[in-house]
């Protein structure tokens, strides 16, 4: 059966809230039903269901009847100023509401809500109701927080900063890559006892620190490299001990020889 009434919506203090008219209807419940469930489904507040109905708490059974409502229009629209601490679904409830009309209402797209802004509770527009074939969107993330305004600009500005880190890796692919190995690093110090400090390749390490030694059949000497953690240097030495997929990147101290242990990284020899 279909009946139309009137309803003054309780407890809401708002700014120019009318009157109301509701639909209501007959639904039967079914095995595996829930308050939440129909009250989603025909649009309206499991407090609204509970008050039709006279019900004092969540629990129906299969076969029951219930009236359900489901508002229609407004003749007038109230305001309500967000709080910290509020999501769409305690505004929801506090107003007698549901979250998709909020939703619908203020044209929100999600349900982040931001203290300090104003929603709007109710609508000049008369609402279509959607055909009993198509299922409402369930409202799964209706407790999501309120988003403050502060948060989001401090978000905004790291995301615009690129980080160091971020624009050191830019340098290391700035220049053509000609090959890539992944090879196991060492480290070495012209400050070590009875360390000379020119390289095999005749490069003076007092003038030049930022050298590599490397197995020329891997790594050709001469050659640009860009090693992951070290950072540009050329390939000019040689080591009895490096053979293979291994490196030693020079350093200034036999300290940071000892910071820097034993790595695996990857090489970019350069163009």
């Amino acid at each position: 059966m279909k009946k139309t009434v009137a309803t003054i919506a309780a407890g809401i203090v708002l700014a120019g809230i009318g009157s109301t008219q509701v639909s209501a209807a007959e639904y039967t419940v079914q095995s595996g039903d829930s308050l939440w469930k129909i009250s989603n489904e025909n649009n309206i507040s499991i407090d609204q269901l509970k008050r039709v109905n006279n019900l004092s708490s969540n629990v129906i059974y299969p076969n029951q009847k219930l009236e359900v409502a489901t508002v229609k229009s407004s003749t007038n629209t109230g305001t309500y100023k967000i709080v910290p601490g509020d999501t769409l679904s305690k505004i929801a409830q506090n107003h007698n509401v549901t979250v998709a009309q909020l939703k619908s209402w203020n044209s929100l797209s999600s349900d982040l809500i931001i203290a300090g802004e104003t929603l709007n509770i109710g609508s000049t527009q008369t609402e279509t109701t959607a055909p009993a074939s198509e299922t409402p969107k369930q409202e799964t993330k209706s407790d999501t927080p309120v988003v403050q305004k502060e948060t989001t600009q401090k978000q905004e500005a790291a995301t615009s900063t690129p980080s160091k880190q971020t624009q050191s890796s830019s340098k290391s692919t700035s220049k053509s890559v000609a090959k890539t190995v992944t090879v196991t690093a060492t480290a070495y110090s012209k400050a070590e006892p009875g360390m000379g400090h020119v390289t095999a390749s005749g490069i003076d390490l007092n003038d030049n620190p930022r050298v590599i030694a490397v197995d020329p059949s891997v790594i050709p000497l001469g050659s640009r490299v860009y090693v992951e953690g070290y950072g540009e240097a050329i390939a000019a030495d040689t080591g009895g001990a490096i053979k293979g997929n291994k490196i030693d990147v020079h350093l200034d101290s036999v300290q940071a020889c000892y910071n820097w242990g034993v790595k695996t990284v990857k090489v970019q020899i350069l163009n």
